[in-house]
């Protein structure tokens, strides 16, 4: 057991130091989701119901733009192992410009989901409502995108601290900016369900600017002095974006599966949409958790890759599940216990609470699988691979999972909580998959190794 111990604690230590100021941001973002939640849902039933429909359809572009830009930190480390520094002053100017073009497309997109959304069949009471507010979240896209560039670029440098400062900022402008705006406070006027969407769109135009103005002072982009050529820069780009459409594609696969649940949930009822949204906003709580361990995960393994080390690699992976495994255990407890409880945080109306309350059994039963893959895909875009898991991910999710939700709810007779129970079956495979992936490519590395010694 000692020996055991000797050999894991460092991974332990240099992962958890690198994850928890992502954690800190993670969960000050879930804070900030549960209180808007919490606040909208004192305005009613349908305006929770509409912010839930909205915030949805948001997340497919939204998704889609941040696995995009997860492209930026595996090709940062990899160049921050070598210490390339003259990379590393191209893929700063890649970054800015990849997420910028992606941003553009990105609103187009949302342009395009606002036209579309009175034909999603869903109820005609929440529709006007989730208009609205979509209008206004939907131009955080582009400041959401520059933040983003910033954010990878500095966690490939193996500092996560800078995206923690500014995600906290942004949070608590946004806190104030709900309590003033959607209730009236302070002498506004109540917006009501608008009010939450400008003090969101207001507070990530912050962490934009913010991040601009922290990214220009990290060392180690000051470390060359040589200019980057347009050739050079345009190359930084197109690499990202090689990269970078298929780790798109891989989260995209994952959120949408999730979206097109809870539009299918909206065709059964808005008291399960509702139910949907509350329980959707506490899985993110542990999703968020993983997701930083994650990040770490994907910072130590593109730095242990550039240094050609598969052993090295080998334990940091084996250490980032034990630690999401014990995460696991101590969030699947908490759930089950106040499973009664939580949802009355979020509504009281008790149609509502009784069926959030049944969702999160199989949120305990599915987050296991997803903690899993979280950190498998983490090791995978650490290595660079982007392809392949993507294909795998479509496959588990919109080949078994959606599948598998339709015909519980539609056909097995279980309504919106057999919409629910395609997740376990979805993520389980999905992990499957991963795990036999990573077995692959850590066998070509040993050989790899082998021959160049």
């Amino acid at each position: 057991m000692k020996r055991y111990w000797r050999l894991f604690r460092p991974h332990y230590v240099e992962t958890q130091k690198l994850a928890l100021p992502v954690i800190i941001a993670q969960v000050g973002q879930i804070t900030v989701g549960l209180v808007d939640n919490m606040m909208i849902g004192q305005l009613g039933k349908s305006e929770l119901a509409a912010a839930a429909f909205a915030n949805t359809l948001f997340a497919l572009p939204l998704i889609f733009g941040m696995g995009f830009s997860m492209a930026i930190t595996p090709l940062t480390g990899i160049a921050f192992g070598k210490s390339d520094y003259f990379s590393l002053k191209g893929l700063q100017k890649g970054a800015f410009t990849s997420n910028g073009l992606m941003a553009i497309i990105l609103a187009l997109v949302c342009w395009g989901l606002y036209l579309t959304m009175p034909h999603m069949q869903q109820p005609d009471s929440i529709i006007p409502h989730s208009r609205s507010f979509f209008s206004i979240i939907s131009l955080s896209i582009i400041p959401l995108m520059i933040f983003l560039s910033g954010k990878q670029l500095a966690e490939g440098l193996s500092n996560t601290k800078v995206a923690m400062v500014v995600t906290l900022m942004a949070n608590v402008v946004n806190i104030i900016g709900n309590y003033i705006l959607i209730f009236g406070n302070w002498g506004a006027p109540a917006l009501g369900l608008n009010g939450a969407g400008i003090s969101t769109l207001t507070s990530r135009v912050l962490m934009a600017l913010c991040m601009l103005w922290f990214i220009r002072r990290l060392a180690p982009l000051q470390k060359s002095n040589a200019r980057v050529s347009f050739k050079r820069a345009i190359n930084h780009v197109k690499e990202i974006i090689k990269l970078g459409i298929p780790m798109g594609m891989h989260m995209f696969s994952e959120a949408s599966a999730f979206i097109v649940a809870g539009i299918m949930i909206g065709w059964v009822s808005d008291t399960g949409l509702a139910a949907h949204q509350i329980v959707m906003s506490l899985s993110t709580f542990g999703f968020m958790l993983y997701q930083g361990i994650g990040a770490g995960t994907t910072i130590r393994i593109s730095q242990f890759s550039a240094r050609q080390v598969p052993i090295l690699m080998r334990q940091a992976s084996n250490a980032s599940l034990q630690i999401v495994m014990a995460m696991v255990f101590i969030i699947s407890t908490a759930f089950i216990l106040l499973r009664n409880w939580l949802p009355q945080l979020f509504t009281n109306d008790a149609e509502v609470i009784d069926m959030a309350s049944k969702m999160i059994v199989v949120l305990v039963i599915f987050q296991l699988f997803d903690a899993i893959q979280i950190i498998y895909s983490s090791i995978l875009r650490g290595m660079a691979d982007a392809t392949i898991p993507g294909l795998l991910t479509l496959i588990s999710y919109f080949g078994i999972a959606i599948p598998t939700s339709y015909w519980a709810a539609f056909i097995g007779g279980y309504h919106e909580i057999g919409i629910w129970l395609g997740f376990p079956v979805g993520l389980g495979v999905c992990a499957l998959l991963f795990h036999f992936r990573i077995k692959k490519l850590h066998k070509r590395a040993m050989q790899a190794t082998l021959i160049k010694s």
